[in-house]
């Protein structure tokens, strides 16, 4: 149990064991501690900011929200209180609303890289992939060594590509993800979507390549698995493809899969 008595009735000390809470993840407490700054002080503008910190950090984004709120209407110009408050938005996804806010935030910081990709984002997740290559772009602009720009860059271009059948899009997309694996050669996620992109294009070869890396990296990842038994099975490599698939049964998942690696077993069985 907190003891808050020691703070005596000073706001600043409660603030930096809030702190100190924060960093250590105590967040139940580091809130309580922000609490008591604030009822000591309620202008504590950092001790209102944190507490919206803490609160993203439990996943109680109305809270936060509520919190960021407070500081705008003392400081409608906060950069920063923008960002956090379009995170907090964006987690429950009410998308327009963080768009304003990050839109604001460009107007204070127009050449924020962070800002431009999360715009980017923004559109990409509301399926306007014109508009979120658009801002990714600017954001390569400000900071061209940002992974997750590139493999979100990569990600709008791969969209692009499936619903339009535009195959240069898929081409933009794998240089985008050549670019990001160059900064993060280990990257899970651009590896799957690498593969998948190349299985679009009919480079079943590449795309295995990739899955085997990302086996490598997560052996007990059921999508991984799957995309590897699948692979094998388009490449009629059906001994190998079963392999994965009895892989897939040790994890216990869907009965799918089970009927999959019998008729797969049975079909080897007959072939013998």
């Amino acid at each position: 149990m907190l003891d808050i008595q020691h703070f005596d009735d000073y706001a600043d000390r409660a603030f930096v064991e809030g702190n100190t809470l924060l960093e250590a993840g105590e967040i139940e407490q580091a809130i309580e501690c922000y609490n008591h700054a604030l009822s000591l002080d309620e202008g504590f503008t950092s001790a209102m900011f944190y507490k919206g910190v803490a609160l993203v950090s439990l996943r109680r984004y109305d809270e936060a929200v509520c919190c960021y709120d407070l500081l705008l209407t003392c400081e409608p110009g906060d950069s920063e209180v923008l960002e956090y408050k379009g995170v907090a938005l964006i987690e429950i996804s009410h998308y327009e609303e963080a768009l304003k806010c990050y839109l604001k935030a460009l107007e204070l910081e127009p050449r924020n890289g962070r800002i431009l990709l999360k715009i980017g984002y923004i559109y990409q997740s509301c399926g306007n992939f014109a508009e979120a290559l658009k801002y990714f772009e600017m954001s390569l602009e400000c900071e061209a060594g940002d992974k997750r720009t590139w493999y979100l860059k990569g990600l709008a271009l791969a969209e692009q590509g499936y619903v339009s059948g535009i195959t240069f899009k898929f081409a933009e997309a794998l240089k985008c993800f050549e670019k990001a694996l160059e900064l993060a050669p280990d990257d899970l996620d651009v590896l799957k979507d690498k593969a998948k992109v190349l299985l679009a294009t009919g480079d079943n070869q590449g795309a295995l390549a990739c899955y085997l890396k990302a086996f490598g990296l997560s052996p007990e990842d059921p999508f991984v698995i799957a995309a590897l038994a699948k692979t094998y099975k388009l490449m009629n490599m059906q001994p190998e493809s079963l392999v994965y698939y009895k892989k897939l049964l040790e994890l216990n998942c869907d009965s799918n899969v089970n009927d999959d690696a019998r008729r797969l077993k049975d079909a080897i069985n007959t072939n013998r």
